[in-house]
């Protein structure tokens, strides 16, 4: 009958697991491996930088006897294996600290196509909610946790740490929190922070003081070379919306509106006149749902949407 396993026997780095492995095979740790494997996707990097440190140690010079032999393997004292199992796994776990902790290893990236959202667990706990056409890149180690938002727009529910604050980046500012609630937009060269819960300092780029304090309820906008963000009412119902998969609309311009449903369609709609583009539009549509806008365009105002060869145009009937 297998041992049942007891808490303080299962390895919790790297470093444990491979020491581990070298010894007897103790097949009631096979699944506590796989499932540390699967755990995060650094594990599989680190046990493979231990192996790679192993591999390199057993290329070292073997101690010899008085005549200048070397004794047979099997007749190698299993202490000074053990010993180098460790040295190398300790070397590897060295390694691995370094290239983790100090922001050079490559971070995890996260792409959503037209139309397509996705929500993330972090390694802190922290969630995070990717609208469409976005990409993410997460850096997140024991003293850190930076993120970057290179394009697009994602909603924040991060977990209270205050020795490591939560800092997302973009090319036109930074937003950084310990713990709240909070949404950022980047768009059309400008950068939105809306607050849902807690505090967010907004900054320029490269500022390590100052910045403006976006409170729950408040909307921090940012745009390419001002030096201070914006402060208005946040619009928490459309970040509501997104994430609930649709769009509300209320007496806003047909061109705002094709632009935002847009974001969600792989060809771009737009009016084809700008007359058609002033229309007053009222209306709760899904996201990305084609069918459901041509219906209302039609029914309500008398619209219709033809395709081209690379959009969609929309004209009065």
């Amino acid at each position: 009958m297998t041992a049942p396993i007891h808490e303080f026997d299962v390895p919790r780095t790297a470093a444990e697991w491979f020491a581990a492995r070298l010894g007897p095979r103790r097949e009631e740790l096979a699944a506590a491996f796989t499932a540390w494997l699967d755990a995060h996707p650094r594990h599989r990097h680190e046990y493979a930088a231990c192996e790679l440190t192993w591999r390199m140690a057993a290329n070292a010079p073997v101690p010899r006897d008085s005549s200048g032999v070397a004794p047979p393997l099997h007749r190698r004292p299993s202490l000074a294996r053990v010993a180098m199992a460790a040295l190398a796994a300790s070397l590897a776990a060295i390694a691995i600290g370094t290239w983790v902790f100090r922001g050079s290893a490559p971070p995890l990236v996260y792409r959503t196509g037209p139309g397509e959202q996705r929500m993330v667990q972090l390694a802190d706990g922290s969630q995070v909610t990717i609208n469409t056409r976005s990409l993410l890149e997460v850096r997140i180690d024991r003293r850190h946790r930076d993120l970057r938002l290179v394009t697009g727009e994602a909603f924040f529910n991060v977990v209270k740490d205050p020795a490591r604050p939560f800092i997302v980046a973009t090319d036109i500012g930074s937003a950084r929190a310990v713990g709240t609630r909070f949404n950022v937009l980047v768009e059309s060269g400008r950068v939105e922070v809306s607050t849902e819960e807690g505090k967010v300092l907004v900054q320029p780029p490269n500022e390590t003081s100052g910045g403006v304090l976006a409170t729950a309820g408040t909307r921090a906008t940012l745009a390419r070379g001002m030096r201070q963000a914006a402060i208005d009412r946040a619009d928490l119902n459309r970040i509501d919306n997104w994430r609930a998969r649709r769009i509300e609309f209320d007496r806003v311009p047909l061109s705002e509106v094709l632009a935002e449903f847009s974001r969600y369609t792989v060809l771009p709609i737009r009016a084809a006149t700008p007359a058609v583009g002033q229309v007053s539009v009222s209306a709760v549509l899904k996201v990305g749902d084609i069918d459901a806008l041509k219906a209302t365009l039609n029914a309500a105002f008398g619209l219709e949407m033809v395709p081209q060869a690379n959009e969609w145009l929309v004209t009065r009937r």
